[in-house]
């Protein structure tokens, strides 16, 4: 199982915006990519000071709103500023996700765009953040719901200010659920979260004056077995998607309480991997594994202690 989670360990944020946001606000960073070449990550910012960042990449986010003139209509530099982080001095590569973005955000995914729009204005009109239209407006919910819940996923805020989805991978009955659900549907679904967490995320940036990252926590406690061909597909490819779509976003996943002879195999494999993986990935014991339900991370006196957890293996 644990090959295949790692390899999709980074989707789990996207599935995470269904289960707890409090309009609290931020840091967020950039995120090294796997392929030939490696990105300049968000873990890799210093200051995630907007404006710092805003001074540090002046000069590119000036060059991408000149080569993109065509495509913008009234983002400011804030939205840029996500690319910029993400690509650093490669407008190029900068333009081509543009390019990228604006038009799924205009074509196919715009549905989706509109609809989490519509959904966040509705959590947010009662004055603190009401998850139900959230998860009402999320595609196939009706479905997908009896398999995702707070007992499976949920979202919390760090005291630096940044999100993190928590997943509690033997919860997750995927069988049943892919026996349901589609590998198209459940990409919707985890695509939507992203976008909701992204709009978050950019909310609190503005709020606070920091850069809000998506960070992960992928919770192995009990895994036994592979997952589902079907759920690890959705996962890898809406992984893939996000990655594209929210340029500038996603911060470190932290891989908790790995089975015995996997702890092996990671401590032996992980000096072979190239230094910015190593930095976005981070593996631990101890967090979620002495929560009966992950939903008590959002619960008192529970989430102090399982937030503080978090954040010292991030800190390690």
């Amino acid at each position: 199982a644990t090959a295949a989670l790692l390899a999709s360990s980074a989707a789990a944020g996207v599935v995470g915006a269904l289960a707890a946001h409090r309009l609290r606000a931020r840091p967020a960073a950039r995120r090294p990519r796997g392929g030939l070449t490696a990105r300049h990550a968000v873990t890799d910012e210093a200051d995630l000071s907007m404006d710092v960042l805003r001074t540090k990449y002046a000069a590119s986010i000036k060059a991408i709103r000149e080569g993109g003139a065509d495509l913008l209509d009234d983002q400011d530099d804030d939205y840029l500023l996500r690319f910029a982080v993400e690509h650093g001095d490669d407008t190029a590569a900068a333009l081509k996700n543009l390019s990228q973005v604006v038009g799924w955000r205009k074509r196919e995914g715009k549905k989706i765009v509109e609809a989490a729009a519509k959904a966040v204005e509705q959590a947010l009109a009662g004055g603190k953040w009401d998850n139900a239209p959230v998860f009402a407006a999320a595609p196939h919910s009706e479905k997908i719901g009896k398999y995702l819940t707070s007992d499976q996923i949920v979202v919390v805020t760090l005291p630096a200010g940044d999100l993190c989805s928590c997943i509690r991978a033997s919860a997750i009955d995927d069988k049943a659920m892919m026996d349901e659900v589609s590998v198209d549907e459940l990409k919707e679904f985890f695509i939507y979260a992203r976008e909701i967490n992204n709009t978050v995320a950019n909310m609190r940036s503005k709020a606070s004056g920091k850069l809000v990252r998506l960070l992960a926590a992928n919770d192995l406690t009990n895994v036994s077995k592979f997952p589902d061909d079907r759920f690890q597909k959705a996962l890898t490819e809406s992984s893939k998607d996000a990655t594209t779509y929210y340029p500038g976003l996603a911060g470190p996943t932290v891989i908790l309480n790995l089975p015995g002879i996997v702890r092996l195999l990671v401590s032996f494999l992980t000096p072979l991997f190239p230094g910015a993986v190593q930095q976005r990935i981070k593996f631990a014991r101890g967090p979620m594994a002495y929560l009966t339900n992950l939903s008590d991370a959002l619960k008192e006196p529970t989430k102090t202690q399982f937030v503080g957890d978090l954040e010292a293996v991030l800190a390690a």
